[in-house]
Parts: structure tokens; sequence; C-alpha cells
């Protein structure tokens, strides 16, 4: 993904402010980056991050330099990523960070940076510790923290960050795009919720073992609606309970999973409410389970509930019992 010219073109006030920033030398020694699911937070920040200490920035990152070349391979020792998507942050991970951002930097620059990615995935001892480190900032440590859900965020972090916003891009386009670059459309459709940038579709999808998580909850959840449209309950129970709970069996999988089959349940939803839907590649099979689940919104709301308890560190394989005995409950 050519994130420069994703933010010129698609989220300019961020491209001009930290521009200006970097120019007049006013650089926030916190940023957080705000954005719905599907915005490419991580991408964004890690590119913004990495324009501190690129060796030819025109005005931000170049991506070629040895400095940038080597943030990308994770062999810049003052760079340092935690990534919320995969695990929960626990407190060992800030105080890492405490640890390391003590010393003197170990690069020529003396720039240290940080980045949180979905810092709404902390644990409270977490949060605790990043808002003292916030407090205390040192000089020449920056840090960038990412978030879908800005109304989790202690209002605390909040006031001591500086906050941008990343705009939605138009999903049709998003699919449009995708397909003319060769990703077949029911891709574009499902991966349009995850990722708001055709680009980075393509390079997910052409990335084997990146993308090895989606292809394993794309055919799990098609194989459980084909079982529920089929009007066979037993089956869909059995295939959640010897399949699907046997193969998503880490958080990070587990979400995806639960996205996946919630933006399928909203367009079952959609047709039973005679409204529009949105993954029309599967008009077919969602008016097949329009027909035979009685009661969506209760599975979509309960799909809802499971993800929300993801953090919680419960059973994953009976969260799924549950969640299926939900949806084919009368």
């Amino acid at each position: 993904m050519q994130v420069g010219k994703y933010l010129e073109i698609n989220q300019p006030i961020i491209y001009k402010t930290f521009i200006n920033s970097l120019k007049e030398d006013k650089l926030s020694h916190a940023y957080l980056l705000v954005g719905d699911p599907g915005t490419p937070l991580k991408e964004v920040a890690t590119y913004l991050a990495k324009s501190l200490v690129c060796d030819s920035p025109d005005p931000l990152a170049c991506n070629n330099c040895i400095s940038c070349i080597r943030i990308d391979h994770n062999n810049y020792p003052d760079f340092v990523v935690f990534d919320g998507a995969k695990d929960s942050i626990k407190k060992g991970d800030v105080a890492s960070i405490e640890s390391q951002f003590e010393r003197t930097a170990i690069e020529r620059k003396g720039i240290m940076i940080y980045v949180i990615h979905l810092i709404e995935n902390m644990t409270i001892e977490a949060v605790n510790s990043i808002l003292k480190f916030l407090e205390e900032p040192r000089p020449n440590v920056y840090a960038f923290l990412t978030t879908n859900n800005e109304n989790a965020i202690l209002p605390t972090i909040i006031s001591r960050c500086q906050t941008m916003h990343l705009k939605l891009i138009d999903r049709n386009k998003i699919i449009q795009e995708a397909t003319e670059f060769g990703v077949s459309k029911d891709d574009a459709e499902l991966l349009s919720f995850f990722y708001n940038d055709a680009e980075l579709i393509l390079d997910y999808l052409q990335d084997e073992e990146l993308s090895a998580p989606y292809h394993i909850a794309k055919e799990m959840v098609l194989s459980l609606l084909t079982s529920l449209s089929s009007g066979d309950d037993k089956e869909a129970i059995f295939y959640m309970q010897s399949k699907v709970g046997v193969l998503i069996n880490k958080k990070e999988s587990l979400r995806f999973f639960l996205d996946m089959l919630a933006h399928f349940f909203t367009d079952i939803v959609n047709i039973q409410n005679s409204s529009t839907i949105t993954l029309t590649s599967y008009d077919t099979i969602l008016k097949a389970l329009a027909n035979n689940i009685k009661h969506a919104e209760n599975g979509l709301l309960e799909i809802q509930k499971q993800r929300n308890l993801i953090n919680l560190n419960l059973n994953i394989p009976l969260q799924l019992d549950h969640l299926i005995l939900e949806i084919v409950k009368e």
C-alpha cells in the first residue's frame, strides 16, 4: 500500500497537518489516530512514525532508504510496535516500552518511537501504565496510538494526544477499484469491510501467509451458512462444534470469523426487511438464509455480543457453541 499517496488523496487534512508540523518543528509527543474498522490505522501510524526518522523524507517517509527498510523489517531498535488486533496489550508490554525508552537512543538520530495499535484492546493495568508514560514525556520520544472506538479511550489519554480522524472511503469505490486490480468480486465485497482501501486488499490477498486467516474464516463461515440455509440445524451445530471450534482457536481469527458472520447476518436482516444488501455476490445463499432463519436479528445481536466478549479471555469453543445454539433457537 502506498500510504503517502493514500493520505494525500483520501486523508488530505491529516496529510497537510502532519507535513506542516514537520516543517515547523511542532510535532506532538503523542498522536491518536481514530478510524472505523477497515481504515488502515496501523499502516498510517507506522508511516507517519517512519517519517520522523526517514533518511530522505519528501516530505514524508520515502520507504526506500535504509531506515525505512529496517523499520519495515523490524530491525530498527528505537522503533517498536504492539498490535492489539492480534492479542490484548498487557502491562508487561508497556513496561518493556518504558524500560527500553528510559535508556539513550541507539540510533544516531536520537529519536525513539512506539506504536500501539488498537489501544482499546489494552488491559486496565496497561492503560494505567501508558497513561503515566504519556503524562511524563521524554524529549525525542514519540507515541502513535490508534483506535476504532474513541469512546472507549480514557479522556485523560485523549487529552495528552493530538487526535486525527481517518475518513472512510465509499465501499462501492473500493470494490470497483479492487476488482479492477484483479480481485474477485466476492473477495472484494467481503474484504472491503476489513480494509478500506483497494490497494491494501490486493496486497493482503497476494501475501499467502498474511491472508491465510481470512481464507480459513471465509470457508468456515460459508460452510456454516450453507448448513443453516438447508434448514438442518443439527448439521450446523455439528459443524460449529467439530470444525469451527477447532480451527478458530485464537482471538485474532475469532474476531475475523465473528465480524464476517455479522456482515452476512446484517444482509439476512436486510432481506427480511426488504432493504438493499451489500454482499451481492452471495445473493442466492442470503435469500435461502432469510427464509430459514426466523430470528436473524437475535442472531446478529448474539454475534455482536460474543465479539465484544473476546477480550475477557473466555473459552473460544464454548463461545462458539453458545452462539450457534442461540442462532438456531426457535
